[in-house]
């Protein structure tokens, strides 16, 4: 393990723990084997310092601890940089979930518009429905238009990068969706609100990919390079099937097998097995239930349905606040009713409300581009 320069609990305080953990897992688990990069990395952390002990020696009411709190602050910043432009433009054994914690990304809740994060940091903005989809050599191309210019050069560009991980980022935000193919043929929905993060090319002996929100995925079936679909609190492990996983932050996840076979683990180390309309759904402490479903209407989302079979109205709230990208506020007595039916999300959202009039006796109104809905 290597010696902890700049983490000392005594002199320097991190921003925030997040800034912490992204430290300590660069100093202890990221090895580069190119002794030239931890060279460079430094080099650059160390020259930084000394600039800013230079400056330092004209502004001399500073006191020694709050001086050395800002050099390090500074050293952690340049070195969080430097960082993070070696880890993901080189091979490593890092997990996907480490992989995720050290991106910079967007927040599909401040999203406006769906976004394609490419690994060499250029963004591309794209429309709803759009279909993003990766060659086996890792071309990306919007709806079969490429965004490479010169396909020659592509071509030179990939060979080059052969021996790199590089993952790029979709994300969608509330209102809109969006299709991905990955470059091993796996098909993947991106539902309203949600962020997937994922390599260009699936290197090594397994694939995997991470998740905040909804996705339903049609998996390539490789016996010799299993699937991850990891996520807060637990990942999926499967060979090639279909399946749908619900992992929005604020709501309990859950993810729903319509054909083939899963393994889920939650951070507990717990394992279950899923077979072919069953639900597992995943509380903040591990895995909570398995119970029998009908799979199909738990992906009737990719059709533009949402299939209602007792679903209680303030989780209905929530899924029509980020399929509408609108947000919908349920009055506390009005949470455990149930609604039944079939919602066509392409309708208008005032159309959607009152098909729920119509079964619950409740009114609705907007304020300040909030709907309220309560009881009469």
């Amino acid at each position: 393990m290597k010696e902890n320069k700049f983490i000392d609990n005594e002199a320097f305080q991190p921003k925030d723990e997040e800034e912490r953990e992204k430290l300590e897992f660069f100093w202890n688990r990221c090895t580069p084997e190119d002794t030239d990069v931890t060279e460079s990395i430094s080099q650059k952390t160390f020259r930084k310092i000394h600039e800013e002990e230079r400056k330092s020696t004209v502004q001399q009411k500073r006191s020694s601890k709050t001086l050395y709190i800002t050099i390090a602050s500074v050293a952690a910043s340049l070195l969080l940089l430097v960082a993070g432009n070696w880890f993901f433009s080189h091979d490593n054994s890092a997990g996907i979930k480490e992989v995720a914690a050290l991106m910079s990304s967007v927040d599909p809740e401040d999203a406006e518009d769906i976004t394609l994060m490419m690994s060499d940091s250029k963004k591309l903005q794209i429309e709803t429905d759009s279909r993003v989809a990766y060659t086996s050599k890792g071309t990306v191309s919007v709806n079969s238009k490429s965004l490479s210019h010169d396909a020659e050069m592509e071509d030179v560009k990939e060979e080059k990068s052969a021996a790199k991980n590089e993952y790029n980022q979709l994300i969608v935000p509330k209102g809109k969706r969006s299709q991905l193919l990955l470059s091993d043929g796996t098909k993947v929905w991106v539902n309203s609100g949600t962020k997937v993060i994922y390599p260009r090319v699936f290197k090594g002996n397994k694939r995997e990919i991470y998740v905040e929100g909804e996705i339903y995925l049609e998996v390539a079936h490789n016996a010799e390079k299993p699937f991850f679909v990891n996520a807060s609190g637990f990942e999926v492990k499967v060979l090639g099937t279909c399946f749908d996983v619900f992992a929005y932050k604020q709501m309990e996840a859950r993810v729903v097998l319509a054909e083939g076979s899963v393994q889920i683990k939650d951070n507990n180390e717990k394992l279950i097995k899923m077979v072919p309309n069953e639900l597992v759904s995943i509380a903040e402490n591990g895995i909570k239930e398995k119970i029998r479903v009908n799979a199909n209407d738990y992906k009737a989302w990719i059709d533009g349905l949402m299939i209602l079979d007792g679903e209680n109205l303030n989780r209905l709230a929530e899924r029509l606040s980020l399929y509408y990208g609108k947000k919908i506020v349920c009055d506390s007595s009005l949470y455990n009713e149930t609604v039944y039916g079939k919602l066509d999300l392409r309708d208008d959202l005032n159309d959607i409300i009152d098909f729920i009039k119509s079964m619950i006796p409740l009114s609705a109104r907007e304020e300040n581009g909030v709907i309220y809905l309560y009881r009469e």
